[in-house]
């Protein structure tokens, strides 16, 4: 089982058919909570919790600090397939690295408090992450169904719109690639939705090094115009995708307002759209059909995801 190089203060415990990253001081207590590097306790053997969405989350006790544990699974055809058997066991260590590398640059994500692999005869792993929760959040996606439900003012949107324009540009920043950037992958506090938003569901994410496309390590760079381009043209197809299914929510102005939040200066707000725009249209028929097989033949909706 190779392993990425674990952050400061984290140890690698190896069991009879798995391993697990943690702080040290944390392993006693995962244990005292069944959670250990054999895989004694799933997450789908814990209490559902009600951020469960895309992927299935558990409630964790560990020292008195409530958590997330999060079983990777597989998206559309695959799941139908493999389940949530996985080849790679290294995805959640390289995960919890890219967590604890984003906090340091003062970034806001979930602290992680232990990474997990167990060999799944006869091939695959099953992964876990387990997290801390964090309380008073909604995740963006929730709060634009609450827009169109009534029940979340349009000032509220308004403002969790710029927070979330705000930390992209933080991650961008840092040359950060979110491999998964979509509402429901972006926290705002409930009551103070002007305040720094937060980032999950790391997996499969990287640190861009500008020019060669490569992970860089050390020293950050700005991510690449062309990829800024894309991941944000990701954000919007979700987006487009959820109004064409239960209506619009989000008017020019809010994109205006997002995009403003961003750092896109007024000068640059028309060629800057349309350059997302047509990356967002660029793969437009690929992710519909990937959209299909995920409702019909794998995970279904997204829970978590703007709702009528």
């Amino acid at each position: 089982m190779k392993l990425p190089t674990l952050p400061d203060g984290f140890v690698l415990v190896r069991g009879v058919r798995g391993a697990m990253a943690c702080r040290a001081a944390d392993e006693p207590r995962l244990a005292e909570a069944g959670f250990t590097a054999d895989g004694k306790r799933s997450a789908e053997a814990l209490a559902d919790a009600e951020e469960s969405g895309r992927e299935p989350l558990g409630l964790l006790e560990v020292g008195g600090v409530t958590c997330l544990a999060r079983r990777f699974t597989h998206g559309g055809l695959a799941r139908a397939l493999t389940g949530a058997r996985f080849r790679d066991p290294a995805r959640p260590f390289e995960e919890l690295v890219l967590s604890e590398r984003l906090r340091a640059l003062g970034i806001r994500t979930p602290r992680v408090i232990a990474a997990r692999a167990v060999a799944v005869p006869p091939v695959g792993y099953e992964l876990t992450i387990v997290t801390e929760r964090m309380d008073g959040v909604r995740d963006l996606g929730w709060m634009l169904g609450d827009v169109r439900r009534g029940g979340t003012s349009h000032r509220t949107l308004q403002q969790a719109l710029e927070s979330a324009g705000r930390l992209i540009a933080d991650l961008h920043r840092v040359g950060f690639l979110h491999a998964d950037l979509q509402p429901a992958n972006l926290l705002i506090e409930s009551a103070n939705p002007a305040a720094p938003a937060t980032a999950i569901d790391l997996d499969r994410s990287s640190f861009v090094k500008a020019g060669d496309g490569r992970g860089g390590e050390g020293a950050v760079e700005p991510l690449p115009e062309s990829l800024v381009h894309k991941n944000l043209g990701r954000l919007w197809r979700h987006v487009a995708r959820r109004e064409a299914e239960y209506g619009a929510t989000l008017s020019r102005a809010d994109r205006v307002r997002f995009l403003k939040a961003y750092g896109v200066p007024r000068d640059q707000l028309a060629p800057f759209s349309a350059a997302i725009a047509s990356a967002a249209e660029s793969k437009g028929l690929g992710h519909r059909i990937g959209w299909w097989i995920e409702r019909y033949l794998g995970r279904g909706p997204d829970r978590r995801a703007a709702a009528p």
